[in-house]
């Protein structure tokens, strides 16, 4: 097998296409392959248009980067797919990882919330920052995904929303640990634009009646960890 990226790229792209592809080379550095995902019938009806999606995905990474915000950047791309160098592993690994010690993980949430509140600054909402799509290389927290992104306005709720999917994202995979999410959120608060959080307060009071709706719904599926991470994320940035 070729050493050099660019011939194991072409080798890649030759092979039958899937979504995300690690390419390594021997030297220990590591790179992703993105593809348009292929969807037929029903999936496709549930994720949307992938095309439209990875195109979004293609104008957020290339606004990030050149605002200056921490993502993951593009280093070779064609029609249909992207080659990005690896940002480290992904907050989730992060957490489970028994190496890493507390402050170095609460220092990656950190980050994060740091990221996401540079964004907002910057004008843009990310759509959907899921900490699955947030990496940590123990300097930097840099987004992976951004398939929702759009230009946004400085203050609209449509970042505080991004706040809420974040919350509700951490409480699905940490239902009884806060302490993630309170590094996240410390991190934010004190990086994101003027009145940020006063914008989340508000989001959360409207969005009431989902904790009601999902408090309901969680007699009939009392094991779903979805269902009670909205009310947990309700209930948190409330007071934030």
């Amino acid at each position: 097998m070729p050493d050099n990226l660019d011939a194991r790229l072409k080798a890649a792209l030759a092979e039958p296409p899937r979504r995300v592809r690690l390419i390594a080379l021997p030297d220990g550095r590591r790179f992703w392959l993105k593809r348009v995902e292929r969807l037929q019938g029903v999936l496709r009806l549930q994720k949307g248009d992938p095309d439209r999606a990875f195109a979004a995905e293609r104008t957020g990474l290339r606004a990030l980067a050149g605002a200056g915000l921490p993502v993951a950047g593009i280093l070779r791309e064609g029609p249909g797919w992207m080659l990005m160098p690896d940002a480290g592993p992904v907050l989730p690994q992060v957490v489970a990882d028994p190496d890493r010690t507390e402050a170095d993980k609460l220092a990656g949430f950190a980050r994060a919330g740091r990221a996401l509140g540079l964004l907002h600054w910057a004008g843009m909402v990310h759509g959907r920052p899921a900490v699955r799509d947030i990496c940590w290389d123990g300097l930097e927290a840099r987004f992976i995904d951004l398939e929702r992104f759009r230009p946004g306005r400085r203050g609209g709720l449509w970042q505080a929303a991004d706040v809420v999917m974040f919350a509700q994202t951490a409480f699905t995979q940490w239902p009884d640990d806060p302490r993630w999410l309170d590094a996240a959120l410390e991190g934010y608060g004190a990086n994101a634009p003027v009145g940020a959080m006063d914008r989340v307060r508000r989001l959360v009071w409207w969005l009431a009646p989902l904790g009601w709706l999902a408090g309901a719904m969680a007699m009939v599926k009392p094991k779903s960890r979805e269902l009670r991470a909205v009310r947990l994320t309700l209930r948190r940035l409330r007071r934030s």
